[in-house]
Parts: structure tokens; C-alpha cells; sequence
């Protein structure tokens, strides 16, 4: 289990209405009409839920990895995650690969068994765009937490 990671601002990507992106202003907030404001019990996220997900039916070329990506958090949990029209959504079925390229301290994001589409960031939401420049992401375990 895994969530996926903006490399540059260290933002986990989110469900966004009915899409996959990130919200620049999640995290963590305090909610001063309890007491002790600041306290770890005053502490609540802010943000849409983070998105979980598990690579089904997966497969390695080299050090590249893909496999098909399920949403695996109670929010939407099942779903997969798809980008029939380029933005990245969940649908109740599986639909093409997601391929993790490893550039060394990143991970561009293709989607399709031939590698086609690179997944990109636009106007904060997800979308696997044909000639587009991929942008850069990282990986968070939910075991260990750590990224690359």
C-alpha cells in the first residue's frame, strides 16, 4: 500500500471531487474551539482524503515496475484508478497499466503497457497526457512511511 507524492512540494495526492490531485493547503490544522489549541488534541487534517492505493497484477522490466493501481483507503476503497478522457479519476473497473519509471531519486508515471502517457500535474489535478513532459513524483509506503 502506497500513495503517490508530488516530488517538488511534498503534497500526497487526494480525491478531488470526482478526479485525483492535490490540495496545496491539506495537512494539518488546529481547531481553536477546543481547548489547549496547538495541543495534539486540537490537531485535525485538513483536506480531502489522502489516496491509498496497491499495485494489482503487477510486473518488473529492468527497474521499472507497473501493474494496475486499486484504491485500497476506505474512501472509494475498490475502486481503480483510471484516465479514459487524460484526468485521473477512480472507475469500478480496471482499466490500462500504471508504469513507475525510476529516474533515480523520482518516479515518472506512465500509464499504458507501451509506456504512452505521462502523467502530469495541471492546475492541481492528475492527468496521463499524450507528448506531454512527465512530471516528477515520489512514492510513500505506508509501512515505513519512507519516500523515494
Amino acid at each position: 500500500m502506497f500513495t503517490i507524492y508530488d516530488h517538488d512540494r511534498e503534497e500526497a495526492a487526494r480525491f478531488k471531487d470526482n478526479w485525483i490531485g492535490f490540495d496545496p493547503s491539506a495537512g494539518l490544522g488546529g481547531d481553536p474551539a477546543k481547548s489547549g489549541a496547538g495541543s495534539s488534541t486540537s490537531m485535525i487534517q485538513k483536506g480531502a482524503p489522502v489516496l491509498w492505493v496497491q499495485c494489482v497484477d503487477g510486473w518488473q522490466e529492468g527497474g521499472d515496475w507497473a501493474g494496475y493501481l486499486q484504491v485500497v483507503c476506505e474512501h472509494q476503497k475498490g475502486k481503480w484508478i483510471d484516465s479514459k478522457d487524460g484526468w485521473v479519476k477512480t472507475t469500478a473497473s480496471r482499466a490500462e497499466p500504471v508504469w513507475f519509471v525510476d529516474k533515480g531519486d523520482h518516479y515518472e508515471l506512465w500509464q499504458g503497457k507501451e509506456k504512452r502517457r505521462p502523467l502530469t500535474r495541471e492546475d492541481d489535478y492528475l492527468r496521463f497526457c499524450l507528448g506531454a513532459t512527465p512530471h516528477r513524483f515520489k512514492i510513500r509506503d505506508a509501512v515505513d512511511r519512507g519516500h523515494r
